[in-house]
């Protein structure tokens, strides 16, 4: 099996399922419980959290992590917890065109309660810097941007936005979805100026209903349901422990720079073979991207089709979002600048450290066959 789809999920890490494991075994108790067993497991809970808010770069700043079910219940957290807290601010809020769906259904469901709702344009991967300019006022209450993007691997520019925020709407709060950036870049999360940042664990190696919310110091946002207080209140329920130690543990053990050196290895190979190929194969590639996601555009092949022939060779790449490959959308590909019919015949390939160049040169290969037969069928 040759899996290109990292972006979709990973795998858990040998050591992230053993510490999940463990901690259902040996540390089952509740962190709420006030007898020695539940102080064990809320032990556990601190050091998790202390570990992700470390790998974010916040030490000693009096910021928080809330954790939560994944990147989706993040996000939602982070954009109605955060207009919940500012119920008498301004009535205007941004989001970029290219947001991963668990985005833009909430600014559609914004639209319907009253809320003036702009898109930033982010063409050929580059946010509209001069729009922010144009259209950020005192009536603006949130901005949110993703930091990559999980179809193109475009990076925004959400240091700019921070900047424009405080110039044009400094009352503003300012969240990126970065789940597909977590533990994927050298300079820790913490210093693009977002006040809320929404991570998830099932992208970095854990466990499928492991993520959170990094809370800049001072920032307020009411909880979306209520319950027992734990999580500060914010997110009450039992905390699920083993995917949440899970999470931390691959997030320890998570090397940047040298899981960096290794993706961008493949990809350049890939990148390399791809370009000899003029005509061919086309390579949407960002101005500022990470090489975790590459977008190719085929020669007039549907994405589904060139799928189906690649699977059933066990190479194993998507047609975009994991999210919306149920309901097949090409939102964030036209905002990319791709017309509707090179956005259906667009695949992505996604890679994480374990990914090699002999793997690489398998897909190519199939890649090959499948254009030379599939092209000849029509």
């Amino acid at each position: 099996m040759i899996y290109f789809d990292n972006a979709a999920t990973t795998k858990v890490s040998e050591s992230a399922a053993k510490k999940a494991y463990e901690v259902m075994i040996e540390c089952f108790g509740n962190p709420s419980s006030v007898h020695d067993f539940g102080y064990e497991a809320e032990k556990l809970l601190k050091a998790s959290r202390k570990a992700i808010l470390s790998k974010l770069g916040s030490i000693d700043r009096g910021d928080d992590f809330i954790f939560t079910s994944g990147g989706t219940e993040a996000n939602n957290l982070a954009i109605f917890g955060a207009l919940g807290a500012r119920k008498h601010g301004g009535k205007t809020v941004f989001f970029s065109d290219s947001e991963h769906a668990s985005i833009y259904a909430i600014s559609k469901e914004l639209e319907k309660t009253g809320y003036t709702v702009r898109y930033i344009p982010t063409k050929n991967g580059v946010l509209d810097l001069d729009f922010c300019r144009q259209h950020f006022s005192k009536d603006t209450v949130l901005i949110s941007c993703m930091y990559a993007n999980n179809e193109t691997g475009a990076v925004y520019d959400i240091k700019a936005l921070d900047s424009l925020r405080k110039k044009l709407c400094p009352n503003a709060i300012l969240h990126t979805d970065a789940v597909q950036a977590f533990c994927k870049t050298e300079k820790p999360l913490c210093l693009c100026g977002a006040d809320l940042i929404s991570v998830s664990g099932h992208k970095v190696h854990a466990p499928k209903g492991s993520g959170g919310l990094f809370i800049k110091a001072k920032t307020r946002i009411t909880p979306l349901f209520f319950g027992g207080g734990q999580e500060k209140d914010i997110r009450p329920g039992t905390e699920a422990l083993p995917a949440i130690c899970a999470f931390a543990q691959a997030v320890q053990e998570t090397d940047e720079k040298s899981n960096i050196k290794a993706v961008t290895e493949v990809r350049d190979h890939l990148v390399c073979a791809l370009s000899e190929k003029l005509g061919q194969v086309k390579i949407n590639l960002p101005e500022n991207y990470l090489p975790y996601v590459i977008s190719l555009t085929l020669p007039a092949i549907k994405s589904e089709v060139m799928l189906r022939f690649l699977s059933a060779k066990g190479i194993y790449v998507s047609a975009g979002s994991a999210c919306t490959s149920k309901h097949r959308e090409n939102r964030v590909l036209s905002a990319f600048g791709l017309d509707s019919k090179s956005a259906d015949c667009t695949i992505r390939l996604s890679f994480c450290e374990y990914n090699t160049k002999d793997e690489a040169d398998e897909f190519l290969k199939a890649l090959d066959e499948g254009i030379s037969s599939l092209v000849s069928l029509k």
